[in-house]
């Protein structure tokens, strides 16, 4: 059901489960980063401690942001390439052979 576009279901349970899994997996990343700096200092850290900790959440920050805005794309186009290939009559993919 999750790629299955065939007969005239459309894109929307595609994209609708696409942002939840996004989203669960947004969540996911954000809290290991948060264990990982918990983890590399043995406290809760905030801006404005030291320029060192600043420079490090910095870069926390950018990785999480292209680690969020790579993996959305990829995934994105994969399952709507994927999806596209179930729009026949019966759901399968061309040349399917059980």
């Amino acid at each position: 059901d999750a790629f299955n576009i065939s007969g005239g279901r459309g894109y929307t349970t595609v994209i609708k489960r696409l942002v939840q899994s996004g989203s669960f997996a947004v969540g996911l990343l954000i809290l290991s980063t948060q264990f990982d700096l918990l983890l590399e200092y043995g406290r809760y850290v905030q801006p404005g401690e030291s320029d060192e900790i600043d420079l490090r959440l910095l870069n926390a920050i950018v990785e999480v942001a292209n680690d969020i805005v790579f993996e959305a794309g990829v995934l994105s186009l994969w399952r709507i390439y994927r999806a596209s290939l179930t729009g026949s009559a019966d759901g399968r993919p061309p040349n399917y052979k059980p």
